[in-house]
């Protein structure tokens, strides 16, 4: 299955370094918003609709992206997603009118959309189902390495300049990738995805029924809601824990470096266990269950310190990350041989950010509402009902997969 002249090492890390520069530009936001919010004086809120209207952009751009990238070069349009989205970074670190930004950064999101599920395709073709998985695991951590390095530079920057150095920064940085992208790609030769060549009823299904036989709704729902919690733990905790014990921004933002930590931990734990059983659905609903016991306290309305509150907030929504590894990475490659694999991806990928649309604009305004308690306890109910629709689905999905 090797389509490429890359090194499986070599597709590997060059793999990492557009992931972790990508997740870098698409994060930088949620990381500065709360010295952007203080320096421009706008509500939370308002701050917020930057980052729905980027979430909305990337989830159905996913769809979108998804479907193209079967039907033409990933290379190229990995290409072209990292010379927009470095293009938008440089624009926002001018900009001062939150209606400029919030366009400006929901182009960044479609940007961002045409990077995945071409970088999943391009990672299987070129180094094959045995070492897929594997594989992917090391890429896919490169989000949550890059998350870390966000918030650690963020918080340094916000110390000694202005936010809008933050995106300057980032800039340079996706710019030098983008580079090495070109140069190690130069001779890779990718074009459309072909189905494996079989004629029997199973491989020539609608793609309807194909959706209903895979039980994809039910999973796309799990994903929706893995969505709300991950991203949305992810981009309000500085805010939370700012405006809930008092920290200034630097510190808030520094203090949810544990976020990526235990995100990294539970991408690697999740594979290991995916490895185990064998099974997507089975390793997602265990995972879920040790989220929503995570999340007990804060549906029962304790008021946790703030360390108590950190940690268990970076349990969830690192948790997320493993879940997401499994439904939007490892999932797909069980329809390769329909020629739908970034297809499938980029569908999951834009569920799982409907969801993260759907929580950076409601946890905003739970929060400036209600109150940050209302959001925690919110937490606990996403959670267990995430674990009850993919423990009800395991039986159709092993039907599926066998």
């Amino acid at each position: 299955m090797k389509n490429n002249e890359l090194s499986n090492k070599s597709v590997v890390i060059l793999g990492f370094l557009v992931y972790f520069l990508s997740c870098a530009m698409r994060i930088d936001y949620s990381a500065t918003m709360v010295a952007m919010v203080a320096d421009l004086k706008i509500t939370n809120t308002m701050a917020s609709y930057a980052v729905t209207g980027s979430f909305i952009a990337y989830g159905t751009g996913m769809v979108l992206c998804g479907i193209i990238a079967d039907r033409i070069s990933p290379v190229k349009m990995i290409k072209c997603a990292m010379i927009g989205t470095v293009a938008v970074n440089i624009l926002v670190s001018f900009c001062s009118d939150m209606v400029l930004i919030t366009l400006l950064w929901s182009i960044n999101g479609f940007c961002q959309a045409m990077i995945w599920p071409p970088l999943a395709r391009f990672v299987f073709e070129s180094v094959g189902k045995e070492k897929y998985a594997d594989s992917i695991t090391i890429v896919g951590l490169a989000g949550s390495i890059g998350t870390l390095f966000v918030y650690l530079f963020v918080s340094v920057i916000l110390e000694i300049a202005v936010w809008r150095a933050v995106f300057t920064c980032m800039s340079l940085f996706g710019a030098a990738v983008l580079f090495i992208w070109c140069y190690m790609t130069r001779k890779t030769s990718m074009g459309r995805a072909t189905p494996e060549k079989d004629t029997s009823d199973e491989n020539n299904h609608s793609k309807l029924k194909l959706t209903i036989w895979a039980g994809l709704v039910p999973i796309f729902a799990a994903t929706v809601l893995q969505g709300v919690l991950r991203d949305g733990i992810q981009t309000w905790l500085p805010s939370m824990i700012n405006e809930t014990f008092g920290l200034k921004a630097s510190s808030s933002v520094l203090s949810t470096t544990m976020l990526p930590i235990l995100s990294m931990i539970s991408v690697v734990l999740t594979n290991a266990l995916y490895h185990k059983l064998k099974n997507e659905l089975k390793t997602v609903s265990v995972v879920f269950a040790i989220t929503f016991l995570a999340t007990i306290p804060f549906g029962l309305g304790l008021n946790t310190p703030a360390l108590i509150t950190v940690t268990l907030a970076s349990i969830v929504s690192g948790s997320m990350h493993g879940v997401n590894h499994m439904l939007i990475s490892v999932v797909p490659q069980n329809f390769s041989k329909y020629g739908k694999f970034a297809t499938i991806s980029g569908i999951g990928g834009g569920f799982s950010y409907l969801g993260a649309s759907v929580s950076s604009f409601g946890f905003a305004a739970l929060a400036d509402n209600v109150g940050w308690n209302a959001v925690q306890v919110s937490w606990c109910a996403i959670a267990g009902i995430a674990t009850l629709i993919c423990v009800f689905e395991i039986k159709s999905w092993t039907k599926f997969r066998e």
